[in-house]
């Protein structure tokens, strides 16, 4: 004899309430629950009709519930064919309310089945109600029974009662079984579509969290190739040996780039913070990086200024950006320093990133020219500044990440004030220790109450 596996006959389940409640792909979970309702009230009324004409009750309970079975089935045609739900729950509500009113008068009332109907309607306005309406639904039914049990009690002679207590039986009895199997029916599609919607979630929460497991295994593959542009702390090292660099990307990725090269008898430390953070600012970080290899060490520009104009224009080569395009923009402020260590002469332009020196305890602040690199409408050509630096200048190269991270009493941003005085308080101490009390002074601020809000890089050094 052929079994029919578990699988299979879930599937058969599953194709069966398909047909009559809907598959979810079509309807929402309410509206297929709300067809089951329209269902079940015309079983209960279509049953409740052939109940009444076997045991002879009153022909205008047995009309009255003939119709109510051709209502519920219209109700349930419009919600299951014609997709329509939202219209039709507070008239269904309405219309068993009226129901279950006059069946209380015409068969005898809490003698008669009807308290069994008014628990199986209960559950059925909490099935298809929800908040504020589902309480009002059942404050109504509560008002609803109190009334009907006052006009009973006041006015016995407006109930409809039995022929004799042989009908009753049957009638209570009938009522009874059949209020039990619509409950057990209406329970057991709640758990199927509970349990259904809890594997689907499972499975979705699976394929979410596979997916991004993947992205997070890519992001940090692009960051070990971003970190491998990245020049490192050893070349740094022997570059510019007295120098620190705090590096604190937002995400795993970085918009944010520092970049140093020895050209010839010249160093070249470069400072950037391209357009966005994480995946975005760190595709242009790794172009800048890209671009500044290429014009540093084939073509030679030993100029601070001619270096970022050269940068904007293979940024915007690069980019393919066109000359009347600007819907967004794609590109970095960048602070720019080529030191001529014979002549103990810096030179600096900025690109919206000003350069800070130490000197005397006092902090001088060298401004940026005010315009990116990058595509802009009115582009302004890049400054050049010639410093003659002293032998215990201290220069800072930064991003504004610091200086827009929100925190404190107050929750308001760093500050370019705060930011110069911290400075200030801490430029004479060995390069280790500042980068560790910078560190400390942003956990201060932040608080363990604020997200961080930017990438984060400061890069300071001693020629």
């Amino acid at each position: 004899m052929t079994q029919t596996s578990p699988a299979s006959e879930n599937k058969i389940q599953s194709n069966y309430t398909n047909l009559l409640f809907g598959d979810r792909e079509d309807f929402s979970l309410e509206h297929r629950l709300f067809n089951s309702v329209c269902l079940f009230a015309f079983c209960a009324a279509f049953l409740g009709s052939i109940t009444n004409i076997i045991l002879h009750l009153d022909i205008i309970l047995t009309l009255f519930t003939v119709f109510s079975a051709i209502v519920y089935s219209g109700l349930y045609y419009l919600s299951r064919k014609r997709n329509i739900f939202a219209p039709l729950v507070m008239p269904f509500i309405y219309y068993s309310f009226i129901i279950l009113t006059t069946q209380w008068f015409l068969n005898a009332g809490s003698e008669g089945p009807v308290l069994f109907i008014y628990l199986v309607a209960l559950v059925l306005f909490v099935i298809i109600t929800e908040k504020l309406k589902r309480i009002l639904v059942i404050i109504s039914i509560l008002i609803n029974l109190l009334l009907l049990f006052y006009i009973e009690k006041e006015f016995p002679n407006y109930i409809t009662g039995y022929e004799n207590e042989h009908i009753k039986f049957y009638d209570i009895s009938i009522t009874f079984l059949f209020s039990f199997i619509l409950i057990y029916f209406i329970v057991a599609i709640l758990v199927r579509n509970y349990h259904e919607e809890k594997s689907i979630s499972a499975s979705q929460r699976d394929k979410l969290l596979n997916q991004q497991k993947q992205i997070i295994d890519s992001i940090n593959y692009a960051k070990s190739l971003q970190t491998a542009l990245l020049t490192e702390q050893n070349s740094i090292k022997k570059i510019i040996p007295d120098h620190f660099i705090f590096y604190k990307p937002k995400d795993i990725v970085s918009g944010d780039f520092y970049w140093a090269k020895k050209v010839n008898d010249y160093t070249v430390i470069a400072a950037a913070d391209c357009t966005g953070h994480g995946v975005p600012g760190a595709f242009m970080s790794v172009l800048g990086i890209s671009l500044l290899n290429e014009i540093i060490r084939r073509k030679n520009i030993k100029k601070a200024s001619q270096t970022l104009e050269v940068l904007r224009y293979e940024l915007k080569e690069s980019l393919n950006q066109s000359k009347k395009d600007y819907s967004y923009y794609n590109g970095m402020d960048i602070a720019l320093c080529v030191i001529d260590h014979d002549k103990k002469i810096i030179e600096y332009a900025g690109a919206n990133a000003p350069l800070y020196m130490l000197r005397n305890n006092k902090l001088i602040e060298y401004k940026p020219t005010r315009n990116p690199i990058g595509l802009t409408p009115i582009e302004i050509p890049c400054q050049n500044n010639e410093i003659e630096y002293e032998s215990d200048d201290i220069f800072y190269l930064f991003s504004d990440g610091f200086m827009d991270q929100f925190g404190g009493d107050e929750g308001k941003k760093f500050r370019s004030r705060r930011f110069k005085h911290m400075l200030l308080e801490l430029h004479d101490k060995p390069f280790d220790i500042q980068k560790k009390i910078i560190e400390l002074n942003l956990k201060k601020w932040m608080n363990n109450s604020f997200e961080q809000v930017d990438d984060i890089m400061i890069f300071g050094f001693k020629p």
